[in-house]
């Protein structure tokens, strides 16, 4: 050990005695002697400390003082040592959570907080701790996170708050969540109105959203961000929890409001991990408004900083837009495959919390995308497809989130209406019964699609057009125009434009509506059966269709198909087909 070596104790020769104490003398200095040479040895700082305390202890019991001074001013200098170095490493960590590797900005944390332990610094270790568990999150490390939640639940200087939510972090990734639930209530509704301490408000915030309280996490996250000590650093962190509690609600113009301010922050601030969370979350809004290139932008984005720096939660964002964008212009197949991995953790985006809420964009992407397959495949698939859902069950019956519960309902009547659609309705009613209540606008008007093209499907469109037009006026509320548009399209296949709507397009060569959306679907790409799983119709059935497009405008192929809607003002929905960047 080099401060060892450096400051050795003096050779002090104890006065012979005799009898019992010179034999008990003599053992305390060759205790003292051992102990200081197993200091040597060790590379712990926290062990070599202790250590030498001992040692010091057995030279003032053999009666060398001066021995035992030194040694016990030589724990002091490691001490202060300890705490020299723990901020360095502080502040190396830091630097990397905010523009660097968040690996290693997690490794120069979790050396910082030991560091401070040696030294006797609860405050400083407490800070290097909490930092430490953000990184965790944030790189998706499971058995980090775990790890820092337990250090942190049992720490003396946090404020209960924080200690009650880290320790319901800690019992619900170990599975106890009759423990885990009633901790996060009360770090959830424990901030008292005066405390302004803005890391108890994120704590509370963050406590209240696993729970679904999401009014009360809104609440929180804008007090955190009124109260903020230093507004010119903490902005762009406390802009983008609020940007994710909206987007959690499904307020998605208030999310893209907080998370374009925040974005400008963080970019001014040099902050690009920051930055790639904002843009991710820009991405979702984008996705839902059905804004591809905007979508794919952000989204491009978020990954290249995401994947460059380990950033977990960005790059899981960034994915599930991708996804939902797939899901807004009808390519289920697409957003299945994009979205599996999230949820089953099998590529290197993955993340063990925010999965929970991708599992409904994948089961509905599932219940779309069975259509195109075969029976066999398609029960393998509706049968993980269930797996996966229970997840989210088994977790909103546990904490009691509604939300997460109308969700969970919402994606059991879209698999029922898959794989038994007359028993579809009670599903549905449950369901909407539930979202009305609790939910968004937006998912309110999903519920309504799904439910009216589950009817059309079974032949009832008089039943059909009034939930399919309910889906339409929400949807353009809550400005998902590709969504309201989706809702058209179902209302006119249901015999029923919608009102006030824009003038319906017009029918080349007498085609009807049915045959228009067959012919715009081929042009824009797609196979006949996939045209077939959009349209709930049979494969035969959009074979005939075709064959009667293809006769009305005098074309031959898909090609002049194309060519002969575009001349006719009746192209396909979208010009080219969606695919990843």
């Amino acid at each position: 050990m080099r401060d060892s070596q450096a400051v050795r104790p003096p050779r002090s020769r104890p006065r012979p005695a005799a009898g019992r104490a010179g034999t008990t003398r003599r053992l305390h200095v060759r205790c003292s002697s051992a102990l200081l040479r197993a200091a040597g040895r060790t590379e712990e700082d926290g062990t070599r400390d202790r250590l030498l305390v001992a040692a010091a202890d057995h030279a003032q019991l053999a009666g060398l003082s001066r021995r035992a001074t030194v040694l016990r001013t030589l724990s002091v200098r490691q001490k202060a040592a300890s705490a020299a170095r723990g901020q360095q490493e502080l502040a190396r960590g830091l630097r990397s959570w905010r523009t660097g590797e968040v690996i290693n900005a997690r490794e120069a944390l979790r050396l910082a907080a030991a560091l401070f332990r040696h030294a006797n610094r609860t405050d400083e270790e407490l800070a290097a701790l909490l930092h430490s568990a953000e990184a965790s999150w944030t790189a998706g490390d499971r058995t980090g996170y775990a790890g820092a939640a337990e250090r942190i639940g049992g720490h003396t200087a946090a404020p209960p708050v924080v200690r009650d939510y880290y320790r319901g972090i800690a019992a619900a990734l170990r599975g106890e969540h009759a423990l885990s639930v009633p901790l996060l209530r009360a770090a959830s509704g424990g901030v008292p109105a005066a405390d302004g301490r803005t890391h108890t408000l994120v704590h509370a915030c963050r406590a209240a959203l696993m729970l679904g309280e999401v009014s009360h996490a809104r609440d929180l996250a804008t007090r955190a961000l009124t109260r903020a000590a230093a507004p010119q650093r903490a902005t762009p962190e406390l802009l983008g929890l609020l940007a994710l509690v909206e987007l959690v609600a499904d307020n998605h113009a208030r999310a893209a409001s907080h998370a374009g301010r925040g974005l400008e922050a963080a970019l001014a601030a040099g902050r690009p991990n920051a930055a790639a969370q904002l843009r991710s979350t820009l991405a979702m809004t984008a996705a839902i408004r059905g804004d591809a290139a905007a979508c794919r932008d952000h989204a491009r984005w978020a990954l290249g900083t995401a994947q460059a720096h380990g950033l977990m939660v960005p790059a899981l964002l960034a994915t599930w837009s991708l996804g939902r964008l797939d899901l807004a212009h009808q390519q289920p197949r697409e957003a299945v495959e994009r979205l599996r991995p999230l949820v089953l953790g099998e590529s290197g985006v993955h993340h063990f919390a925010w999965r929970l809420h991708v599992i409904p964009s994948f089961v509905e992407a599932v219940a779309l995308a069975v259509a195109e397959l075969p029976a066999p495949a398609r029960k393998r698939a509706c049968r993980q497809a269930r797996l996966i859902l229970r997840t989210l069950e088994d977790w909103a019956a546990v904490t009691g989130d509604q939300r997460a519960r109308a969700a969970a309902l919402h994606c059991r009547a879209v698999l029922s209406a898959t794989a038994a659609p007359a028993t579809a309705d009670p599903c549905f009613d449950r369901a909407l019964a539930l979202v009305e209540r609790v939910g968004s606008e937006f998912s309110q008007a999903r519920t309504k699609l799904a439910f009216g093209m589950a009817l059309r499907r079974l032949r009832r469109p008089a039943d059909a057009r009034g939930h399919l037009r309910g889906a339409m006026l929400l949807f353009e509320a809550c400005g998902a125009d590709v969504w309201a548009e989706r809702a058209r399209e179902e209302m006119r296949a249901a015999g029923q434009a919608e009102p006030g709507g824009g003038p319906r397009p017009r029918c080349p060569a007498g085609l009807t509506p049915q045959q228009l959306r067959v012919a715009r679907h081929v042009a824009e790409g797609r196979t006949n059966r996939e045209v077939a799983a959009l349209l709930a119709l049979s494969h035969r059935t959009v074979d005939h269709h075709l064959r009667n497009v293809f006769a009305a405008l005098g074309v031959r192929s898909r090609v002049e198909l194309v060519h002969a809607l575009a001349s006719f003002g009746g192209g396909p929905p979208s010009a080219v087909r969606h695919s990843a960047p």
